[in-house]
């Protein structure tokens, strides 16, 4: 008898990851691509098929595949497998889940990426410590999902915690690409922080940004405006401190909507040494201080892996629950 397994998808703004799991969770192996978002719904779906059939002709060669968690980006109905909206794709009305079930012949299951890497964190980055756990991604965007007693809180029809969309600035704030004005996304993510540092180059107030890119022939991104402010840069610090600032705002409304126990912060953002001490001063000083004295505000333990991790977790509980489809 062919051994059973099945696969998570972590679909990202700019990376997608998958992986395959053995029944009793042995991550047997991943693959890690660029989305290339600009190849449109067509062309990502062709890049997610092919992960899997990668993996499944490797690591998962002769082995029955029983069912597939897709991390998205943007509100999905999670019973349908239908994904309303993903800005940072550029998809609206994506029936995604059923594209995909018909080319593998096993059901497959979309979520919201935030809630599945909130779901990751709290079973396998921190299993057992809290029960109301607020979890947020800052990477290419900003996204999150939030947990209550061990389940996603998806609201009524599955948008609930698209943190990253929040109005923080209402009156000249920049557009997001939801299509707002003064979004967190716009203001804390790692595209806002690009954007704000080549705007700063043009103006010539930040130089060191600029000579950096000279030498590199690269583009001004957040990962070159993090690693200039390391090596001492105080106008690349100030543009971080200014998209952290911001993320505490965001922060401390959670935290009076909310009242988690815990901020679990991950994303490609989070391992920057500025973003945690600004961020807890910020919420220390915003939020109430009853929500504040026992809360704590620290970084996702499974790093690149919450999603997929959470895609596991996810499947797990739809095995406990017999579920033999969406």
């Amino acid at each position: 008898m062919s051994e059973k397994v099945v696969a998570g998808i972590d679909l990202g703004g700019t990376k997608l990851l998958g992986g395959i799991f053995s029944e009793d969770g042995v991550l047997m192996g991943e693959r890690l691509i660029s989305t290339c978002a600009s190849q449109g719904v067509a062309g990502v779906s062709d890049r997610i098929k092919w992960v899997l059939d990668d993996l499944m002709d490797g690591p998962g060669r002769g082995c029955a595949l029983q069912g597939v968690a897709v991390a998205s980006p943007g509100p999905v109905d999670y019973r349908r497998g239908f994904i309303y909206e993903a800005p940072n794709l550029g998809w609206k009305g994506v029936p995604l889940g059923a594209e995909l079930q018909k080319a593998w012949g096993a059901p497959v299951w979309i979520e919201n990426d935030g809630n599945l890497a909130a779901l990751g964190e709290y079973v396998f980055g921190y299993p057992g410590k809290y029960g109301i756990m607020l979890y947020l991604t800052v990477s290419t965007g900003i996204g999150g999902g939030l947990i209550i007693d061990g389940e996603i809180y998806r609201g009524a029809d599955g948008g609930a915690c698209e943190f990253g969309h929040m109005t923080i600035l209402p009156e000249g704030g920049p557009r997001c690409g939801c299509g707002n004005f003064g979004c967190l996304e716009s203001l804390a993510s790692g595209t806002a922080i690009g954007r704000v540092a080549r705007e700063a180059v043009a103006r010539g107030r930040c130089r060191i940004v600029s000579k950096a890119v000279d030498g590199q022939d690269g583009e001004i991104d957040a990962r070159l405006v993090c690693e200039i402010s390391d090596a001492g840069d105080e106008s690349a610090s100030f543009i971080l401190d200014e998209a952290f600032n911001y993320l505490g705002i965001g922060v401390a409304n959670l935290v009076n909507l909310f009242n988690p126990e815990a901020v679990i912060i991950g994303g490609g953002l989070a391992g920057n040494q500025r973003l945690f001490p600004v961020v807890r001063e910020v919420v220390s000083q915003r939020a109430y201080a009853s929500s504040t004295e026992n809360l704590d505000i620290l970084p996702a333990r499974l790093g690149g892996r919450a999603g997929l991790m959470g895609c596991w977790a996810y499947l797990l509980r739809v095995r406990q629950a017999g579920a033999k489809s969406p």
